[in-house]
């Protein structure tokens, strides 16, 4: 008989365990599946800052590059003799820059 409660006594706290165990399982599911969705959350939330950051400087460019656009175009129309012989140079300049790789 004492064998019989002493593996009844050891069935119990294997049952015990194994129940404790599977409890232990299912909370680190639970853990693992919240940092998982925290993870996922911070990703994209990166992510957005990330394309705002380029949306920003992209219209900072364009604007940029407008006002030097505009910029050169009110020097053409105050100068444009001016304008025309740079131009002209250029072009003289590329030519023979051209000429001479031949």
């Amino acid at each position: 008989m004492s064998r019989t409660l002493k593996r009844n006594a050891v069935d119990d706290g294997l049952s015990e365990s194994i129940e404790k165990l599977g409890e232990d399982v299912g909370r680190i599911k639970e853990d693992l599946n919240e940092t998982a969705h925290d993870v996922a959350a911070v990703a994209s939330e990166g992510v957005a800052m990330a394309k705002r950051g380029v949306a920003t400087s992209v219209r900072t460019a364009r604007q940029q590059g407008e006002r030097a656009a505009e910029s050169l175009a009110e020097q053409i129309a105050e100068r444009p003799w001016t304008s025309v012989a740079i131009a002209a140079g250029a072009g003289l300049l590329v030519g023979l820059i051209m000429s001479r790789r031949d």
